[in-house]
């Protein structure tokens, strides 16, 4: 292996392609928005992958309102600031060393409740910080003359999080503005000040904290509405959070491993704020790629990259030695920081080694046909493997857009999850949870379904996408027919083994919806939209309300030829104008428990609206008394109503 023999005059033609290949891979991330958020990429991968886990942070607690606080609270929205009042109440009376809510107050409700929420703010001994906003953040001008009236004299900070533009990731932490001839901080600079800690006079890249295992909160986290249980030893003298932890409200995005490599979609605002305080409490710094460091990475594969180019190799064996150094660089980057070194960067070194290293050989082969063909194979190492699969299998699957198909959304989930699954330990449960959606993934693939996405213990299902089937209805009842079958004997096995397991909902509805790829040219998601998909969640929620496990509505019970079905009643689902008329599936071993002759009897007797009703279903559930249905009707019948329209309050 010999270096090719140099001329005087080649040193000068050598040096300049060296120059311009450094300078060009350095200003390239900076100037041009894709490659930067490459590279950014890869510092959030390494991260998120190598950063060593830490315990839950000892001085900060997060108090969540989730969907089953709202399911306590006599409406959604804005939450009951009676509610608010009582967990600040508790909380100062626990004596914690300072409160923040990351909620807006920027509209009235029952005046009664207000006035109190704010006399307990103002009344509160620890230092209690509200999230602000203005105009400028999208308020209007009645929303924000309300809310400075509202919380006048009370400590405030903006609730603003300082997203990547190119990424849509929080990566910064928000210092605050000039506001009314002063410096309103941000919430966790408010908050930091509240403790007596100077805070921020600039944005900070944000150092998310490491959990301490895959699938745990950085922050101990209660909900709401369960903060009275709990001992108020555990909240002496910590800073605590009150925020929203709700399915589509104020989710973020986050550099964080999540749904796909290297990015977070659904961490929610109160979190990252507490990990941002946290950052700030510890002195952390996140880890950043020192421009000095990343000079002499690139000088150094420049060199190296140069310097293999000027072997006097062949084709192919030069070209492994290069793809080798190339692979080396990655290797280095990631092995580095792994073991505590410096956040290399990777793209702009690896755009330095290709150009020098194609400089180098069209130099000695021939510039333009080598240059040519080492881009082109250069290029590669710059695609995901998730995109090249999703070309290779289907290219126009890689357009944004949609179209509208008629198809069948099958929901499921698990009644009691939450409470079970913060009563258990953490790797026992999630071992049985996986083991739970294992087998409920096997069996929506049995019947050809597509799973859209699993949330926790919940799956969302559709059949007649992306491959058209006719047959969509059936296949989606006797997948939920199996799903119930196996969710049954599942948690009757753990409840046998004294896990309190709860049993598995389904809602299932078919109708039109707008189905493709949302999201951009960037970042897309195959799946549905559309009120098809909002019914079958809210049918899969009725169960809990009826005592059901299967709730079918009549648009796909329409498309069944060969299934049974009884029918529950007519629904006014929460949310919904149009009532949907609901069904329940029998399968051969229900139907040898239910005497539906005289179910229809007494569900035609109900719908007329005869009083004999009420005597015909509780004659129904003496003779079965594990019949929920007939439990359900006759209860509500006792209880004065008539007809076969139910309406629900909440989800």
């Amino acid at each position: 292996m010999k270096l090719r023999r140099w001329q005087p005059k080649d040193l000068l033609s050598l040096a300049a392609m060296l120059a311009c290949a450094v300078i060009v891979s350095v200003l390239l991330p900076r100037y041009i928005p894709l490659i930067g958020s490459a590279e950014r990429w890869l510092d959030d991968l390494r991260v998120s992958l190598l950063a060593p886990a830490e315990p839950q942070h000892p001085d900060i607690i997060v108090v969540a309102i989730t969907e089953d606080t709202l399911a306590g609270l006599p409406y959604r929205s804005p939450v009951d600031r009676g509610f608010i009042a009582d967990l600040v109440e508790w909380l100062d009376s626990a004596g914690v060393r300072a409160i923040g809510i990351d909620m807006l107050f920027d509209q009235p409700t029952e005046p009664a409740k207000d006035d109190r929420l704010r006399e307990v703010v103002l009344g509160a001994t620890a230092p209690t910080v509200v999230a602000w906003a203005d105009t400028e953040d999208g308020l209007t001008e009645r929303q924000a003359a309300y809310l400075n009236a509202y919380m006048a004299g009370v400590d405030r900070g903006f609730a603003n999080l300082m997203t990547d533009p190119h990424r849509g990731a929080v990566r910064w932490i928000y210092p605050g503005r000039e506001e009314g001839g002063g410096m309103t901080p941000g919430l966790v600079g408010a908050m930091l000040s509240a403790v007596g800690i100077v805070p921020p006079d600039r944005p900070i890249t944000l150092a998310y904290r490491s959990p301490p295992e895959p699938g745990a909160s950085s922050f101990r986290t209660f909900p709401a509405h369960a903060l009275k249980l709990l001992p108020k030893a555990w909240f002496a003298g910590k800073i605590v959070l009150i925020g929203p932890d709700l399915p589509h409200i104020d989710r973020h995005r986050t550099p964080q491993l999540g749904e796909s490599p290297g990015m977070s979609t659904n961490t929610p605002g109160v979190v990252i704020h507490a990990h941002a305080l946290a950052q700030l409490l510890d002195g952390r710094k996140a880890a950043e790629i020192d421009i000095g460091v990343e000079i002499i990475t690139v000088l150094v594969c420049a060199v190296v990259a140069m310097l293999i180019a000027s072997f006097n190799l062949p084709v192919g064996v030069h070209t492994a030695i290069g793809a080798i150094a190339f692979a080396s660089v990655w290797l280095v980057g990631f092995v580095l920081y792994s073991v505590g070194g410096p956040l290399l960067p990777l793209v702009s070194p690896s755009i330095t080694f290709v150009l020098t290293f194609a400089f180098g050989n069209a130099f000695w082969r021939g510039r333009m046909r080598r240059q040519r063909d080492f881009i082109r194979g250069a290029f590669s190492h710059f695609t995901s493997p998730s995109v090249v699969d999703q070309l290779v299998d289907d290219p126009s699957s890689l357009h944004p857009g949609g179209v509208k198909r008629e198809i069948t959304c099958l929901f499921t989930d698990i009644a009691g999850f939450t409470s079970w699954i913060e009563q258990s330990e953490p790797e026992a449960a999630v071992a049985k949870l996986n083991d739970y959606l294992d087998g409920m993934c096997r069996i929506v693939f049995d019947h050809d379904g597509t799973i859209d996405k699993i949330v926790g213990d919940a799956l969302h299902v559709f059949f007649g996408v992306p491959l058209h089937q006719a047959d969509h209805p059936e296949r989606a009842i006797r997948c939920a027919l199996d799903l119930d079958s196996f969710g049954s004997s599942f948690a009757a096995r753990q409840r046998a083994e004294g896990v309190p397991f709860g049993g598995t909902r389904i809602g299932v509805h078919s109708g039109p919806a707008v189905v493709g790829n949302f999201g951009g040219e960037r970042f897309f998601d195959y799946t549905a939209h559309g009120d098809t998909v909002n019914t079958a969640a809210r049918l899969e929620g009725a169960n809990k309300f009826l005592g059901s496990t299967l709730c079918v509505s009549a648009n796909t019970v329409g498309g069944c030829s060969n299934v049974t079905f009884r029918p529950i009643g007519v629904l006014l689902l929460y949310g919904k104008k149009e009532p949907v008329e609901v069904y329940e599936p029998l399968t051969e071993n229900s139907s040898s428990r239910i005497d539906l002759p005289k179910y229809l009897e007494a569900y035609v007797l109900m719908r007329e609206r005869d009083t004999m009703a009420c005597a015909a279903f509780e004659a129904l559930v003496a003779a079965n008394p594990d019949d929920p249905i007939a439990a359900f009707h006759a209860g509500r019948l006792a209880d004065g109503q008539t007809g076969i329209v139910i309406k629900f309050e909440g989800k």
